[in-house]
């Protein structure tokens, strides 16, 4: 696992970008009162990455569109899913890749433990490894950490092409 220190300044600006989101979006909300963290996830992810020289991009987090991913790295779509849980939450997988972090309550510490690709992930839903819980007309997918792949150091994000 990568555990990454986050600052002060990075929750500010992710509760700033999570209030505009909100107010964009306006159908299958799921809200609750750490919204934010999914944003100071990606804005986390990303200082860390540019720190260790990994070339990437950042997909603007208010998306003109939601089919698109969070990043982009060495051609590879990826979507971060930041929680406060144990469990990585997704929906229908539609990126090359998915990763797993953990922010605990205090904001302090940024862990990315693990993950999947959206392959391995499909055969999980297939196969009953991957719970599925229904709210109204949401459906979402629900993994342990212990299924996926860990990250270990820096060049596990580094996913190389085929």
């Amino acid at each position: 696992m990568i555990i990454i220190l986050i600052s002060p300044e990075e929750v500010i600006e992710a509760k700033r970008l999570t209030e505009q989101f909100d107010k964009q979006k306006s159908y299958n909300k799921f809200e609750c009162k750490h919204n934010y963290i999914g944003v100071l996830g990606e804005l986390v992810l990303h200082r860390y990455l540019k720190e260790q020289c990994i070339t990437h991009t950042w997909v603007e987090f208010l998306k003109d569109s939601w089919d698109k991913p969070d990043f982009l790295i060495n051609d590879k779509t990826v979507d971060l899913k930041t929680t406060r849980g144990k469990e990585m939450w997704f929906q229908q997988p539609k990126f090359d890749i998915y990763i797993h972090a953990v922010i605990e309550e205090g904001d302090e510490l940024m862990v990315l433990e693990a993950y999947s690709t959206s392959d391995e992930l499909n055969i999980g839903i297939l196969t009953g490894v991957i719970d599925t819980v229904t709210r109204d007309n949401r459906v979402d997918h629900v993994i342990k950490p212990e299924y996926m792949n860990c990250i270990w150091s820096k060049e596990d994000l580094k996913w190389k092409t085929n």
